[in-house]
């Protein structure tokens, strides 16, 4: 699904289990008009060391994972699906990466520097990278990457991430690169985590052409096998690689769609990790001899509906506000998620800086949604069909909701839909209501902004309101978090209350594994690395 997660696309790279002097976002946000921003590289490298106080790390094995959906591309500059970013954080370097505290450390941009007037930021890059085929990963590479994406003729996806704030980038040296603004843009280290940031040899590019896709080629810490589509993507450790070596030999991305399977394999040690377990499966798996859960609970990852609203019937309001009055999300975390979450009320959890307690969201009131129903012209209700992806929890999230509107007289039909495809549907407008999950950005214009600014690349539900564009780009020109953090509350209310989404709940994160699998850390946008993992023998 989305969750891009966009599982909604959904961005983030090493995972760092060591916790030495903190660096804030706070200290990477100051960037007043007088002094210029310059991030040390401290703690972080590009694989992220072990836990103090953990076993010593056992090189060798290969990794095997249970994927929750194939891929479509390796091409990150054409990547939409959740489910090829895991893949691709093993292919790639990203110019600077998330830490499981959603800080921003260092990676390809070993340090960086903001201009006095906040219009262009120049970073340093770590000398003598070299992608998988041997070629230079340096600015001139940087540099082709990001004109790429910021060139219409190209059709990235990306394109509408970066040209909004992105003038473009100049490299004056083999390890210096600057960035031009359009605009002082507070959010835009945080996109370089992500799609944007995965930097890819320009010279396998023009080499392989529209079938890059298929034969990626990085600077990350593995290099790439073999895709076999439906069934497996594989890569191995690159000797060459520039910074702390991989302890794995290799990784194996097993396609098993039904969390169930995924839950038994990693019980009968056909597997050695998953993520998104059947939450009815979750006790059972921390019983099991030789099997241990890793959680993030609360997590950055939410579930819920959407719909066109731009589209008959939702794009009438009081029929979505109906809805949302409707749905009892107490009775959604008590039966799906076994109590494993908590209700979600809006996009931002409180794991994060930018969570404001005032925003409210909405209540489980029938009698309210019953009375918006007629409001809407539909006092006898309506009959809709709800698309889903075809799993095991997809469809119970279905058959549930299908049930709590049964009660308002709305009749769901439900369409199962392959998970690898109901994104795309959702994209190409060929689904009208459907569930849907994202997880956060490490900023939060990087998700608010997709999901809601007019046009927007991951905008799907047609969702357009002046307002809201006009506060979104009033809140990623400022650097002052406090000034963000009432803007983003704002932003958020006005969106709640326009209904393009119903916000469900946010689940536990769980990553169910071998107990030979060791140093393995969440990030709070829910993508699985496994960059810093090793196998104990």
């Amino acid at each position: 699904m989305q969750r891009r997660r966009p599982r909604a696309d959904s961005l983030h790279p090493p995972a760092s289990g060591a916790r030495r002097r903190r660096l804030t976002r706070r200290d990477l946000l100051r960037t007043s008009a007088a002094v210029g921003l310059g991030v040390a590289l401290g703690r972080y490298a590009a694989g992220a060391p072990a836990a103090c106080g953990a076993a010593a790390p056992q090189p060798g094995g290969t990794l095997r994972v249970g994927a929750v959906a194939d891929v479509h591309t390796l091409d990150p500059h054409y990547s939409v699906d959740w489910s090829e970013r895991p893949v691709m954080y093993a292919l790639y370097n990203t110019l600077v990466s998330a830490t499981p505290t959603f800080e921003i450390a260092p990676e390809l941009a070993r340090s960086w520097k903001v201009s006095p007037d906040g219009r262009s930021i120049t970073v340093s890059l770590a000398p003598n990278v070299r992608f998988h085929d041997g070629t230079a990963c340096d600015a001139a590479a940087v540099k082709w990457n990001i004109d790429f994406i910021l060139n219409p003729a190209n059709n990235s996806p990306q394109f509408k991430q970066l040209d909004p704030f992105l003038a473009g980038v100049d490299a004056s040296g083999p390890t210096t690169a600057t960035f031009r603004l359009k605009k002082p843009y507070a959010g835009f280290l945080a996109a370089f985590t992500e799609r944007p940031g995965f930097i890819v040899s320009p010279a396998a590019y023009q080499k392989y052409g529209k079938d890059f896709g298929r034969t990626p080629v990085g600077s990350g810490m593995y290099q790439f096998v073999e895709w076999l589509p439906d069934d497996h993507v594989a890569v191995k450790r690159f000797d060459g690689y520039w910074g702390t070596k991989s302890y794995l030999d290799g990784i194996t991305y097993k396609v098993v769609p039904d969390p169930a399977v995924r839950d038994t394999m990693v019980r009968t040690a056909e597997i050695d990790i998953t993520s998104e377990p059947d939450p009815k499966d979750v006790p059972v798996l921390q019983r099991a001899p030789g099997v241990k859960v890793v959680s993030e609970n609360p997590s950055g990852h939410w579930w819920g509906i959407q719909w066109r609203v731009d589209r008959p019937p939702f794009n009438n309001k009081a029929l979505r506000q109906a809805i949302a009055y409707g749905v009892d999300r107490d009775e959604f975390v008590k039966i799906m998620l076994g109590g494993r979450g908590s209700v979600a009320n809006g996009p931002t959890p409180s794991i994060v800086w930018w969570y404001n307690p005032t925003v409210r969201g909405y209540t489980y009131d029938p009698e309210r949604a019953k009375r918006l129903l007629a409001e809407a012209g539909y006092q006898k209700g309506f009959s809709a069909e709800f698309s889903t992806d075809n799993t095991p929890v997809g469809l119970q999230f279905a058959q549930l909701l299908q049930a709590q509107l049964k009660r308002l007289n709305v009749t769901l039909t439900i369409n199962p839909v392959d998970p690898s495809n109901l994104y795309q549907q959702v994209l190409q407008q060929k689904v009208n209501w459907t569930r849907t999950d994202w997880t956060l950005r490490a900023d939060p214009d990087g998700l608010l902004r997709i999901l809601f600014y007019t046009g927007n690349y991951a905008n799907s539900t047609g969702y357009s309101n002046p307002t809201v564009d006009k506060l979104l780009d009033q809140a990623n020109s400022t650097y002052d978090r406090n000034a963000r953090k009432k803007l983003y509350a704002e932003i958020e209310q006005q969106v709640i209350d326009d209904a393009p989404y119903v916000w469900v709940f946010y689940p536990s994160e769980d990553a169910p594994m071998r107990t030979a699998v060791q140093n393995y850390a969440w990030i709070p946008d829910s993508v699985p690395r496994y960059r810093s993992v090793w196998l104990a023998k």
